[in-house]
């Protein structure tokens, strides 16, 4: 079976179309070098074809890790939350009900704590975020691993 790149770097070459017509309007001919000394490239540039679904990351920044990706990112790389509506969904339970429980701190500092309503049990992190999104994360942390999902040793992280 042959892949995108493949097909991609066995390809001929262009010769024909408007760029070339160009080129040869402005004196280049196939086999010379670009430029005003003709010391260019002879080679065009090879595409390198992204073919996984992950998204467009520099490699400096995927060394950092804030405590936020630590905690979003459980349960085989999905966001807590969506975990928690993903087991409500395969339990054939009712989805999960969030609901503020405290917001406190003056305006341009404040947190928040939720508790997640589960299968009729309540659960509630013992410390609020400072984001409603972060909040909510901590909370459905806290709930998988009350339900046995994740491990327990995340805890440090939150």
């Amino acid at each position: 079976m042959c892949t995108l790149q493949d097909q991609l770097s066995k390809a001929t070459p262009v010769k024909e179309g408007i760029g070339m017509h160009l080129l040869k309007k402005m004196g280049w001919n196939p086999g010379e070098g670009l430029g005003k000394n003709k010391e260019g490239s002879l080679e065009p540039l090879l595409l390198n074809i992204k073919t996984d679904k992950k998204g467009l990351v520099a490699g400096s920044e995927m060394k950092k890790k804030t405590i936020f990706t630590s905690i979003a990112k459980t349960f085989s790389g999905k966001h807590p939350v969506s975990a928690i509506m993903e087991l409500c969904t395969k339990r054939r339970w009712d989805p999960p009900q969030f609901s503020l429980v405290n917001e406190s701190g003056p305006s341009h500092k404040k947190t928040f704590l939720f508790k997640v309503r589960v299968n009729g049990v309540d659960y509630q992190p013992a410390v609020s975020s400072p984001s409603k999104k972060q909040a909510k994360a901590v909370t459905a942390t806290v709930c998988l691993q009350s339900l046995g999902i994740l491990p327990r040793d995340l805890d440090n992280s939150l």
